[in-house]
């Protein structure tokens, strides 16, 4: 356990999945009894409120688009959640999806500063297509809904300009390896999957102690990768 706890950063948008980004935002709050958790979390969106894909509630940020991303290398760990396919394709081609594929471009290529020496960007879901426009996935194992597969793959070929050499799995989460800046990339399958990638970004970051305190917690049943093995 690390004395001072991981930033995390959880990105919002219209329409975003409810579990993509409460499950993992649930895990990361979970602390013990008898003090504080090691993790830290932010949310924060271009738009306040914003509304769940549901309809069925409203969420308040806790930051703009802009404060986070003129401070993201303060940040140990950055969720991009998904949403359904439609709204994640109009999302790439807004301003607003070309300034978060900069902030993700930003973020991998920034060392970590945290005294373990662990960054992570993590998505959820569709979230990981967010990130193959983005350019970060090219040459990775990457994963996503099992629904999505074929546009993971094309919108990671058009960022590339090309083959971007992406090999996506059928399982629910990846370990997509390091960046040359020394930053984690993990990629969820479709909702819950962000539960167990989470639990495994726990467990890297803070040990299994703590990763398996916050799935009693959660009465949550640690899964392996699943179906691909």
């Amino acid at each position: 356990m690390t004395s001072t706890p991981f930033k995390v950063a959880v990105y919002l948008y219209p329409h975003a999945d409810i579990l993509d980004f409460s499950g993992p935002t649930e895990v990361y709050s979970c602390r013990p009894f008898d003090g504080p958790g090691p993790f830290k979390i932010t949310s924060f969106a271009h738009h306040n409120p914003i509304q769940s894909e549901s309809g069925a509630l409203t969420y308040v940020p806790n930051a703009t688009f802009k404060e986070i991303e003129s401070k993201i290398e303060e940040f140990d760990i950055l969720v991009i959640p998904g949403a359904a396919f439609d709204q994640i394709a109009a999302l790439i081609k807004t301003e607003e999806g070309k300034e978060l594929s900069a902030l993700l471009r930003k973020f991998v290529a920034s060392k970590p500063t945290h005294e373990s020496g662990k960054r992570v960007l993590q998505s959820v879901c569709s979230g990981s297509i967010l990130l193959a426009a983005s350019g970060v996935l090219a040459g990775r194992d990457v994963t996503t809904h099992h629904l999505g597969f074929d546009m993971l793959k094309q919108v990671a070929d058009e960022a590339a300009g090309g083959d971007s050499k992406v090999n996506v799995l059928k399982t629910r989460w990846v370990d997509a390896g390091t960046t040359e800046a020394g930053v984690r990339i993990v990629n969820a399958g479709g909702v819950s999957s962000g539960i167990d990638s989470t639990l495994w970004v726990v467990e890297h970051l803070a040990g299994k102690k703590a990763a398996d305190w916050a799935a009693e917690i959660a009465e949550f049943e640690r899964r392996p990768k699943g179906w691909s093995e």
